[in-house]
């Protein structure tokens, strides 16, 4: 399955984080306040919550039960996920106007529904669960299309460039030297006018981008792996490990393998608990 729901009643608050997935949160019941990017959304139930691994976000409830559902989506599998461009853009695409929070208002008691059907489906159900899946989330990402079209972007109406096609190419060779000027001259435009039309539309300049899918790359096989971390550096585009460590810790706080060690930890104490 290319991607995980999961369902929680906790009021858990949570600091400043990132993660190294596309995450969905709906809000079933109670409220939560986001903090995303240095702004404060406040979330009552029925709200969508659209984040990428780039945006930095805190939570903190503030009206129980606090309920809600977690779609979780690896960057790797993103198309995977669904086809659609356009349906996709609203996870990719997050410029400073990006509004972050969809009220579902008099759609809700379907959004409601949707999300309810995700917890009858089993993730191992047989040749079809893939596709029950993307069913469900189809209906969802159309209906939220219905609700407020702006934030789902086609590229090809506010840019000139194919922004798709761009970040297709960034996420395909991310272990390959990065150079503006190479990718500006394959889609024919100076460096300063691409840097400026894709920091608009993703929210980050090209080598923000590049930067951040690398260590967001690294720690995500740093978790799911055993490759040592010099593999992991030169598959994430560091052939320097120690330039690699460097940029990890600037970003996470820790290096590479203090991060590893960690969070081995931290799993093996949830399996004995």
């Amino acid at each position: 399955m290319a991607f995980e729901i999961r369902y929680n009643e906790e009021p858990i608050s949570h600091s400043v984080h990132t993660h190294t997935y596309y995450e969905l949160l709906y809000v079933l019941s109670g409220a939560v306040n986001m903090r995303i990017r240095d702004r404060d959304y406040l979330c009552p139930a029925g709200s969508l919550v659209f984040l990428n691994p780039f945006d930095e976000h805190a939570s903190t409830p503030v009206e129980l039960p606090y309920k809600r559902y977690y779609l979780l989506i690896p960057p790797t599998q993103l198309t995977a996920f669904h086809n659609d461009l356009m349906l996709l853009s609203v996870f990719r695409f997050h410029g400073s106007q990006f509004p972050y929070v969809l009220p579902t208002g008099e759609l809700r008691t379907r959004f409601d529904a949707y999300f309810s059907l995700f917890r009858t489906l089993e993730p191992n159900a047989g040749d079809f669960s893939d596709t029950r899946f993307e069913a469900i989330m189809t209906l969802i990402l159309t209906d939220a299309y219905r609700l407020s079209p702006d934030m789902f972007t086609p590229a090809n109406q506010l840019t000139f460039l194919p922004v798709q096609d761009i970040l297709g190419d960034l996420d395909n060779n991310i272990a390959t030297p990065f150079s503006l000027a190479d990718l500006a001259a394959k889609y024919h435009v100076s460096p300063g006018c691409l840097s400026s039309h894709f920091r608009r539309i993703v929210g980050l300049s090209p080598m923000q981008y590049v930067t951040q899918s690398r260590l967001m790359r690294a720690r995500m096989l740093l978790l799911t792996s055993e490759l040592s971390v010099t593999e992991i550096a030169s598959m994430c585009g560091y052939p320097d490990v120690s330039n690699f460590t460097r940029r990890f810790h600037q970003q996470f706080q820790t290096t590479p393998l203090q991060f590893r060690q960690k969070e081995s930890k931290h799993r093996e104490r949830q399996i004995l608990l």
